[in-house]
């Protein structure tokens, strides 16, 4: 297929914005009025609306699209800001970020604003000016304008370069992983809890806008300062609703994407992903905040491992884990943290560690289950019953048997 100028990148991005904000029914007659009877843009307009209507195709594109919008990575030397040529937009980048496989993140301040504003800008990786990795972009594009909630990172703008390279700039997030964060301060169960609760809070307005993250892990929960959680890296998330039920399931081993350590059962056979998938995943995060461990360790990552693990290996209960022993194939150069380092992280001891999280055991355990159908239904209902242990109330939802 052609390349695509970046005038016409423009003419498409701008009627395609316009026609998703309107009902289903009226997008076909807007796009052909808009486009002016050139066939050539009715087309790929239509094309990149139906992209938006079958979330399926996120799946089929993971060898490019699986790098994360806000990777941490070590930044480069100066010499990759030959990448951007002169400003972008409104932006003037200032340093890498990091990169992936779909493209480069940017420290960029605005240079027409009267007082400074950071944000991160997102382009497509240099080489990689294919039709259908364009298409990609402008869909996630798509995927976080839906979004608006103080706890995730804002889509702040968007455009294309004067090369034809497709752009978005972010809210630039200063914080510090959420794990980290709390370790940092010391801070206790409760407060920890307390923080988790916006974490959830931002996962369930993504699920209201039909939008299933698929990856949550600490990294992509950062936590300000002055405390404020923000939730970032919607690279991989999903569109999902009742259209996305019928499209056939996507098997191929080498192109599921998820973080391992926090991926449910579901995301490693490649069955269909929904909101009880990111609620698995969120207890992933809640445990490890909780025990200072992760509930398993894989020792090579490798893909039967990992679909023996996930699968068939039941997670210790919280209260049991903060004893855990080092594993026996533990990296010798690396540290394992005592139970009463765990426990001194959280201003407590071992002992009382213990018992605050007998407490939590039953909910962490139930947003863990294998079966999705036996978790909690909404990160909201794993919240509410958070909020409960928080105020001493009983939860109201009882504890999956293992059996089951």
């Amino acid at each position: 297929m052609d390349a695509i100028s970046a005038n016409d990148w423009r003419r498409i991005e701008h009627v395609l914005d316009a026609a998703l904000m309107l009902p289903a029914g009226e997008r076909a007659t807007y796009v052909i009025n808009a486009c002016a009877g050139d066939d050539a843009l009715i087309a790929q307009v239509e094309a990149l609306i139906a992209l938006t209507d079958k979330p399926s195709l996120f799946d089929s594109c993971a060898a490019v699209y699986a790098a994360p919008v806000l990777e941490v990575a070590t930044p480069s030397s100066e010499a990759t800001l030959e990448f951007v040529h002169g400003d972008v937009g409104r932006y003037r980048v200032v340093r890498e970020l990091g990169r992936g496989g779909m493209g480069t993140v940017y420290l960029a301040e605005r240079v027409d604003a009267p007082h400074e504003q950071r944000v991160a800008l997102k382009l497509v990786g240099s080489g990689r000016k294919s039709h259908e990795l364009h298409r990609r972009f402008l869909v996630e594009r798509q995927i976080l304008a839906r979004l608006s909630h103080p706890h995730i990172a804002r889509l702040l703008d968007g455009g294309v370069t004067d090369d034809g390279q497709p752009w978005f700039a972010m809210e630039y997030i200063d914080g510090a992983p959420i794990t980290e964060h709390c370790d940092a301060r010391r801070l206790t169960v409760n407060d920890r809890l307390r923080l988790f609760r916006n974490v959830c809070d931002a996962v369930h307005c993504a699920h209201a806008n039909l939008v299933v993250h698929r990856d949550l892990k600490p990294s992509n929960i950062l936590v300000t300062a002055d405390g404020v959680v923000k939730l970032l890296d919607f690279g991989i998330a999903k569109a999902v609703g009742p259209e996305s039920l019928m499209q056939p399931r996507l098997s191929l081993a080498g192109q599921r994407l998820m973080t391992p350590e926090y991926a449910a059962p579901e995301q490693v056979f490649g069955d269909p992903v929904t909101a009880a998938t990111d609620v698995y995943s969120l207890a992933a995060v809640l445990y490890e905040l909780l025990t200072g461990r992760r509930m398993h360790y894989l020792e090579r990552r490798a893909p039967g491992e990992i679909m023996d693990v996930l699968c068939d290996v039941d997670p210790e209960p919280p209260s049991d884990a903060v004893l855990r022993p080092a594993p026996e194939r533990w990296p010798s150069n690396r540290s394992w943290p005592s139970p009463a380092d765990v426990a001194e992280q959280r201003g407590t001891t071992p002992e009382r560690l213990r018992r605050d999280l007998g407490g939590l055991d039953s909910i962490v355990l139930k947003a863990l289950a294998k079966n999705p159908a036996q978790r909690y239904p909404s990160a909201e209902a794993l919240r509410d019953d958070l909020e409960r242990t928080l105020s001493d109330a009983p939860i109201e939802r009882s504890p999956v048997s293992r059996a089951e």
